[in-house]
């Protein structure tokens, strides 16, 4: 919980879109402001357009509204970066390579003028100062709080590149050099980790560029892998083609609760 008021707490979670994940938006900072007015703002924005995929994501420790005194806070105007994306044939959740600059180009447009102009006025409305929401940089960063649905902040929000495959396959084969398998239930992926976020703290910024650092060298790694016997031996029995072969981003948290890791964000 980050707030002990209810109806902050439901404001906030409300414009966290699906909870804790990887999330690309402008950067900037909120107040100071008290509680009352920034609850009312959330609501406001959420009410205005429902469906718009973008949510002001303030970056708050817990109960920091709670002496009831102005605070000023980080936050993102942004929308959720990873989500899932169902292959028929392996049913492997994750962005692939190939997606990654088209969806950081899209979220860019995401916000129109009129976006621009609303924020402003309901900002204006409330009482609420913002500096670098609407002409920040734009920045990838993991958030750790509330997932959606389960009411539960997770210990550890990880970012992991890698490929998915189906658990019968992967025994067939070894991970590719550097990577380690991540077992869930339904698939297996063979992953390295490019960041990770670790309670106490709420956000993390993950710099653009070593994300494709970090799937340029696992494409290298799966490629080479294909060469070996192995696994072109699983790929054919899966019935794998190269094409198969392109690495992805993952989210990966750790529940609390939960004595298996690897749950994933929906």
């Amino acid at each position: 919980m980050l707030s002990n008021r209810p109806s902050l707490e439901g404001a906030l979670r409300r414009n966290r879109l699906d909870g804790a994940g990887l999330y690309f938006g402008r950067r900037g900072r909120i107040g100071p402001v008290d509680a009352e007015r920034l609850e009312a703002f959330l609501r406001a924005w959420v009410e205005r357009a429902p469906y718009l995929r973008m949510g002001v994501l303030p970056a708050m420790s817990e109960g920091l509204f709670d002496d009831g005194r102005d605070h000023a806070v980080d936050a993102l105007l942004g929308d959720r970066f990873v989500d899932l994306v169902v292959d028929d044939d392996f049913v492997i959740p994750g962005m692939v390579q190939s997606q990654l600059p088209t969806s950081m180009a899209s979220k860019q447009a995401c916000m129109k003028a009129s976006d621009r102009e609303a924020f402003v006025e309901l900002a204006g409305r409330h009482g609420l100062r913002h500096e670098g929401m609407l002409d920040g940089p734009w920045t990838l960063a993991l958030y750790r709080v509330p997932t959606f649905g389960r009411k539960r902040t997770p210990r550890r929000v990880g970012l992991l590149t890698g490929i998915g495959m189906r658990p019968k396959d992967s025994k067939r084969a070894p991970p590719p050099e550097g990577m380690t398998l991540w077992k869930n239930p339904k698939w297996d992926i063979a992953c390295c980790r490019v960041a990770e976020l670790r309670a106490p703290a709420i956000t993390l910024e993950v710099d653009a560029a070593a994300v494709e650092r970090a799937l340029d060298e696992a494409q290298r790694a799966v490629r080479s892998a294909a060469e070996t016997t192995p696994r072109r031996e699983m790929m054919d029995a899966a019935g794998w083609t190269d094409a198969d072969l392109e690495p992805q981003l993952y989210i990966r948290l750790d529940q609390p609760d939960d004595a298996r890791q690897g749950s994933a964000p929906g």
